[in-house]
């Protein structure tokens, strides 16, 4: 009984970490791509309207687009990769270990 409970949460956890590969939709590209519609979008007005603002006021944080930045560490699939290896090795260890004690006596 132990070991059928063990097998399935197992192969759970298996399933889990497998299904966290990134998934792309039209390439691997991290950047949002834009939407294509098919009506033309209007021309922007030249003349401010009386509810844009004309200045940034001071203090008042930049909410531009902002150029992106450079990847600091490893990609997320590597570690989720990784972390999945680890867990297998512990998994695989407990079970021999169990293995051995329960036919030593």
């Amino acid at each position: 009984m132990r070991r059928s409970v063990l097998t399935a949460a197992a192969l759970a956890c298996t399933a889990v970490l497998a299904g966290t590969a990134p998934a792309f939709a039209d390439g691997p590209s991290a950047q949002p791509a834009p939407a294509r519609s098919a009506a033309p979008a209007e021309a922007p007005s030249a003349v401010p309207s009386p509810r844009q603002v004309g200045t940034v006021p001071a203090g008042a944080p930049d909410t531009g687009v902002q150029p992106p930045a450079a990847a600091q560490g490893p990609d997320g699939a590597v570690v989720a990769s990784a972390a999945g290896g680890l867990l297998l090795l512990a998994a695989g260890s407990f079970v021999v270990t169990r293995r051995r004690r329960t036919t030593a006596g």
